[in-house]
């Protein structure tokens, strides 16, 4: 039961604390971030939440996989927006090398 109110909690957590430093980002990064990124962790993490509410105990197997996918997504959004970043300021710049 902790384990499962932990996996809901930390995306959530990790999104709202990461908020203020995602201003580093380039603006149109900054935006999807932000957008894709509250959409994925509490709407992921709410319907992890009513899957184990309200389905029994398939539901709650279920949302324990769903809410390791949302975090999956979570994450591959993450880095692809900060290597994405990284690029678009290195063409800005001028250079060459990664």
């Amino acid at each position: 039961m902790l384990i499962g109110l932990l996996m809901i909690l930390v995306p959530c957590t990790v999104f709202v604390s990461t908020f203020v430093l995602s201003r580093r980002l380039k603006p149109c990064l900054r935006k999807v971030y932000r957008i894709f990124g509250g959409f994925v962790v509490f709407v992921g993490g709410g319907t992890s939440v009513y899957l184990a509410w309200y389905a029994g105990d398939q539901g709650g197997i279920a949302a324990y996989f769903f809410q390791k996918a949302v975090i999956f997504v979570y994450v591959a959004l993450s880095l692809s927006v900060v290597v994405l970043n990284r690029i678009l300021r290195t063409i800005e710049t001028g250079r060459t090398r990664i």
